[in-house]
């Protein structure tokens, strides 16, 4: 037990890890799942992956999935910085 008495909540229970931290987290998991929707819709096409223009849907879905990807770093980053677990 810690000096004051009270039992430490472990640190899944916190509402700043939990808006945070598994919130970039789950933002992370779904741009990496878009990416690989990407490269298996890029496999599958056979004619624009040969110097056609690709489909608008396409570039959105790439670029959905790498703002995902790197927000969702960022957002654990900030949320591990603001438990004080690291540091600038």
């Amino acid at each position: 037990m810690p000096a004051g008495g009270e039992i430490a909540m472990s640190m899944a229970y916190s509402p700043t890890f939990v808006s945070n931290v598994l919130a970039g987290y789950i933002l992370t998991v779904l741009g990496a799942v878009l990416a690989l929707a990407a490269g298996v819709w890029w496999m599958r096409a056979g004619e624009w992956a040969r110097g056609e223009p690709q489909p608008p849907a396409f570039r959105a879905l790439t670029a959905a999935a790498f703002l995902f990807f790197i927000v969702g770093l960022f957002w654990q980053l900030i949320g591990y910085v603001r438990l004080e677990y690291a540091g600038w």
